[in-house]
């Protein structure tokens, strides 16, 4: 058994006991915003999250999960912003966290931050380009 795939199992045993009333693994695969195969593939150790999997895993879990994937953590900013997203489940969350990976992926290799006026530019193109705006449409 892998250490994510210990981690994982233990965080989502967590995360099911502080849930009130008898929250469920579709429920956590929502929060996540990822399908039930996928999650369960993570928890029996078939596979791995990546790219903008581990983001929505860390949004839920914490930054830990990238110590667990030997991932370089993204920019602070990017997982703020994702939090702040908090309200959205199932396929919207995961629409946000492919464009802050991808957004993550252009900040580091134009070597910005996220509080740059450039990246927040290519946040707001992602974000467009994602169904992610500000009239409310995600």
């Amino acid at each position: 058994m892998s250490n994510f795939q210990d981690w994982f199992k233990k965080e989502y045993q967590r995360w099911s006991k502080s849930q009130p009333g008898a929250e469920d693994f579709l429920a956590f695969c929502s929060l996540l915003g990822y399908p039930p195969a996928a999650v369960l593939g993570w928890l029996k150790g078939d596979s791995a999250p990546q790219g903008p999997e581990i983001l929505s895993v860390a949004g839920v879990l914490g930054m830990k999960v990238y110590n667990m994937l030997g991932q370089p953590e993204p920019d602070p900013e990017l997982l703020t912003i994702y939090k702040s997203f908090s309200h959205l489940t199932g396929d919207y969350r995961s629409k946000l966290s492919f464009a802050l990976w991808e957004v993550s992926l252009e900040m580091q290799q134009k070597q910005i931050t996220a509080k740059s006026e450039e990246a927040k530019t290519i946040l707001a193109k992602a974000f467009q380009k994602w169904g992610i705006n500000d009239s409310g449409s995600y």
